[in-house]
Order: structure tokens, then C-alpha cells, then sequence
């Protein structure tokens, strides 16, 4: 019951900073502006600073013996999700323009701007390597398959190609392999950078729930609908998900703070670049902003139960 407690007051704390960004979106204070700033901000700076000093702080030599196989959790249940996902889509015969984006939200979850802030306050600062590691593999998925299925399932037939392999250029991973090789060769950062990559990388969890709190005003809470696909694709991010990583961390050997780690992250909300990418390509955007929305407010409900679950286990 304390574990279960701990998450309602961590839970509560996410919900009133997520509750903050839509109260700043409703008086005005927060506009379209602000949410390119403060996406290009977390994304090409504070995000990278909390990679390397996360990683540099938290990561020993000894626990990356451990990191390929924690590595694979997410990869081998993210492809099973996309493999079930698109079996269900068929049954329940979704337009094209649905279908990519469906594929998207039941499969990738929203790695960084709501679940490195869960996470961190679930389980302090230790967890922030698994964190990276379940991100890198989530930022795999986003950026090649995710990325060409909102693509495909689009109508425009003239927007910009990328690389698949593209993604390795972003700031974000750039800085997980510079993370990881300070570990590995053991290289002490002097006090002074240390210190500005630890407090620009602390800003991050505040203000990645301001912006999620400005998205889900500008969304608009009126304008949701709990249909079936909305159901199923609930059903995959809050069942179907956790029961994959606990199947799959148990095949795998993977305990402790990194299973329950992986646990959360794999049932976060829907990642919030699917709205983005389904505007741009021309795919179903509606439907993914009803999915972001709603999947973000059903996980304060569904984090405090799966609490309830990694403490009894």
C-alpha cells in the first residue's frame, strides 16, 4: 500500500504541472510560439545535457553488462506490438488513413516528455539510465517505421524524405553515445561542466509537462471521443504493453529497478510526435491528437494500479 501511495502523490505531482501548461494555454500565457520554442529547446539542448549527465552520474561499468539485454526489452516488444496492432487494424478494417497512425499509438509510448518525468519521480534519479536506454530504443521505432507508416497511411504525396538512419544525427542520440562513452572509458567531467549539464538537464521534466499540459489544451478536451478505436488502442498502451515487458523481462532476465522501469515506460501515454507527423504527411490527425489526449489522461489513472502490480511482484 505504500508503493501504491507513492505513486498517487507522484502521479498527482505530474498532474498538477500537466494542469499548469493547460492553464497557461487557457489564459493565454502559452501559444503556438511558445510550443516551438520549448519543443526545440528540450529537444536540441536541456534533452541532450540530461543524457550525458543522467548517464554519467548514474551508469557504472559493471551495469552495462546488463544494458544489451534491458536494450532488447523494448525493441522485441515494440515490434510485437506493430506485428498485433496491424492484425487488429485489419479486423477491424481501418481506411488507410487511420491505419498507420492506429499502428503508431498502440506501439510507441511517450518515452521522454511524460515518461522520464514519471519515472524519475517513481524511482529518483537511478533509473535514468534505463530510461535512456528504453528512449533510445523508442526513438529507433519513431524515427524509421513509426515515422514511414504516418507517411504511408498520408495523403501527401510530395512531403519531405528522410533517411531512415537519420535519426542517429539528432542531438538526443548524439549525446546517449557520448553518455555512454564517458562511462565506458571512465572520463570524469570537470566540476564546472558537470554542473551545467546536471542543472540545464534538471529542467527538463517540469517543462516537458508544461508543454504536454499546453497540447492537450490545444487539442481541446471537447473534442474527445472514447469510440472503439480509441478502446483498443487504450486496451494495447495499458494492458496489452505491461503484460508484453513483464512476459518478455522475465524471458530476458532483467529484474529490479530496470524491469520496473521498463514496466512504466512501456506504458506511457501516446508519444505526442504522432500528432505532428500525422498533420504533416497528411494522415488521420484527428484521430492521433484524440489519441494523445486521451491516452495522457487515462495514465494518471492506470500508473498508480501498475504501482500496485510492480510492488507486489
Amino acid at each position: 500500500m505504500e508503493g501504491f501511495l507513492n505513486a498517487v502523490q507522484s502521479v498527482a505531482v505530474i498532474l498538477l504541472l500537466t494542469a499548469t501548461g493547460y492553464f497557461c494555454g487557457a489564459r493565454g500565457w502559452m501559444n503556438a510560439q511558445s510550443k516551438a520554442f520549448i519543443s526545440k529547446f528540450l529537444m536540441t539542448l536541456a534533452v541532450p545535457c540530461m543524457c550525458v549527465s543522467g548517464l554519467r552520474g548514474n551508469l557504472t561499468r559493471e551495469m552495462l553488462s546488463e544494458s544489451l539485454r534491458v536494450l532488447a526489452v523494448p525493441f522485441i516488444c515494440s515490434a510485437a506490438a506493430f506485428l498485433l496492432s496491424f492484425l487488429v487494424a485489419r479486423l477491424m478494417k481501418l481506411p488507410r488513413r487511420q491505419l498507420g497512425v492506429f499502428l503508431v499509438m498502440c506501439s510507441i509510448s511517450n518515452a521522454m516528455f511524460i515518461g522520464y518525468p514519471m519515472c524519475t519521480e517513481l524511482f529518483g534519479d537511478a533509473c535514468i539510465p534505463y530510461v535512456m536506454l528504453y528512449y533510445f530504443a523508442n526513438t529507433c521505432f519513431t524515427q524509421t517505421l513509426a515515422m514511414w507508416l504516418i507517411r504511408w497511411s498520408g495523403e501527401s504525396a510530395d512531403a519531405p524524405r528522410k533517411s531512415p538512419l537519420s535519426f542517429l544525427a539528432s542531438p538526443t542520440v548524439i549525446a546517449l553515445f557520448v553518455g555512454f562513452t564517458l562511462v565506458l572509458l571512465d572520463v570524469k567531467l570537470p566540476s564546472f561542466l558537470a554542473s551545467y549539464l546536471r542543472y540545464t538537464g534538471s529542467i527538463v521534466s517540469p517543462v516537458a509537462l508544461l508543454l504536454v499540459g499546453y497540447i492537450i489544451y490545444e487539442l481541446g478536451l471537447d473534442k474527445l471521443r472514447l469510440d472503439r478505436t480509441m478502446l483498443v488502442m487504450l486496451g494495447f498502451r495499458f494492458l496489452l504493453a505491461p503484460m508484453s515487458y513483464v512476459l518478455c523481462c522475465s524471458l530476458l532476465g532483467v529484474h529490479g529497478l530496470a524491469r520496473s522501469t521498463l514496466l512504466v515506460e512501456g506504458s506511457m501515454p501516446v508519444v505526442t510526435q504522432t500528432v505532428v507527423a500525422a498533420s504533416q504527411y497528411g494522415a488521420d490527425e484527428q484521430l492521433a491528437a484524440e489519441g494523445a489526449a486521451l491516452s495522457t489522461l487515462a495514465s494518471f489513472l492506470a500508473i498508480p494500479l501498475l504501482m500496485l502490480y510492480i510492488q507486489a511482484t
